[in-house]
């Protein structure tokens, strides 16, 4: 995509993105120096920020995430495999299995929890408490409106 000409602002997309882009690199960085060398973006952005606390279905990951089930499958086993997480059965449905958090997963999650408190600070510290409460509260409504719209189509 490209950028801005010179004397226009950039689309508010195009800084959402770049500031997801930031905030990802940053994240991966604390995982790193954490001892969690063997977590890449795609872990985080597809499978463990998906994951509800009483565990979801690779299925539901897999809708979440934008991804095909058996693209999915590969990434839970790589995960399962290094210890983030575990597939154990469905309490609602014994048929089926549900992914939870391993130790090492919340360990991470606990990183990732940490590094986003200290974030919302810094970004306090730099552009205002009210106006990051401001941005935080806009896009939530934007959120909830696309949310509402979705489901109104279905």
């Amino acid at each position: 995509m490209p950028e801005a000409s010179a004397g226009t602002e950039p689309r508010l997309p195009h800084l959402i993105s770049r500031t997801l882009s930031v905030l990802m690199d940053d994240l991966h960085r604390h995982l790193l120096g954490s001892g969690h060398q063997d977590l890449r973006p795609t872990h985080l952005l597809n499978v463990l920020r998906f994951i509800d606390c009483d565990g979801t279905r690779p299925s539901e990951l897999a809708r979440r995430a934008g991804m095909t089930p058996q693209a999915m499958s590969e990434l839970v086993s790589y995960l399962e495999q290094r210890e983030y997480v575990r597939r154990v059965p469905d309490p609602a449905d014994g048929r089926g299995r549900v992914v939870v958090f391993a130790e090492r997963g919340t360990k991470a999650a606990e990183v990732a929890t940490a590094y986003f408190t200290d974030l919302e600070t810094r970004w306090g510290a730099l552009v205002g408490a009210d106006r990051l409460g401001d941005m935080q509260a806009t896009l939530a409504d934007i959120l909830g409106a696309t949310d509402k719209r979705a489901l109104e189509s279905t």
